[in-house]
């Protein structure tokens, strides 16, 4: 496993959010219809009281595989993506980009890359545009403490037990080559 940066993994993109300052404040807009090559089915938001929290590296399968758009759009965090797709010229490579509310960037995450971060920032918030339904039957973790080549700025205290034990990377692209032969059928 190799850590490169973000423009060296295929198909992922850093994209800036549109921000309007005023009197008032700020408004920020996110345009998920126009960067996503599928329709957007949900947004989610994670919400991170400690910091320190570490979530990931969570992936889907197909049919239910899915393109992302990440935004933090309270605090920040230092977000990690990994390629799991079997036939991408930078399969196994993982690169990681810190991504925060005042620094206003977004990644595009398509579709066979496994996402995970950490929280920098107390009470960091982030924001998730979804191309595909969660499905408990297709969503996978690979345990993120396997790698040292991870380096996580803070130590792990606060993980889930799924994702502390969640499967490794060569289990993932095995998961994940199976759905593509499965769905191509």
């Amino acid at each position: 496993m190799k850590q490169t940066s973000i423009s060296n993994i295929q198909g992922i993109s850093i994209i800036s959010r549109k921000i309007s300052i005023d009197n008032r404040g700020s408004f920020v807009k996110i345009e998920p219809s126009t960067q996503l090559e599928f329709p957007l089915t949900s947004v989610a938001f994670s919400i991170n009281p400690q910091v320190g929290t570490l979530r990931g590296l969570h992936f889907q399968t197909e049919p239910y595989a899915e393109e992302k758009i990440v935004s933090c759009v309270q605090g920040s965090i230092y977000d990690i993506l990994l390629d799991i797709r079997p036939d991408s010229k930078t399969l196994g490579m993982w690169a990681a980009v810190e991504i925060s509310g005042e620094n206003n960037l977004q990644v595009y995450i398509p579709k066979g890359i496994a996402h995970g971060f950490q929280t920098l920032e107390s009470n960091s918030i982030v924001q998730y545009c979804l191309t595909s339904q969660y499905s408990e039957g297709h969503s996978y973790s690979i345990n993120p403490l396997l790698y040292p080549q991870f380096v996580w700025p803070y130590e792990a205290h606060f993980v889930s037990p799924r994702d502390s034990s969640g499967i490794n990377l060569e289990e993932a692209i095995q998961k994940y080559q199976i759905s593509l032969t499965n769905i191509a059928r």
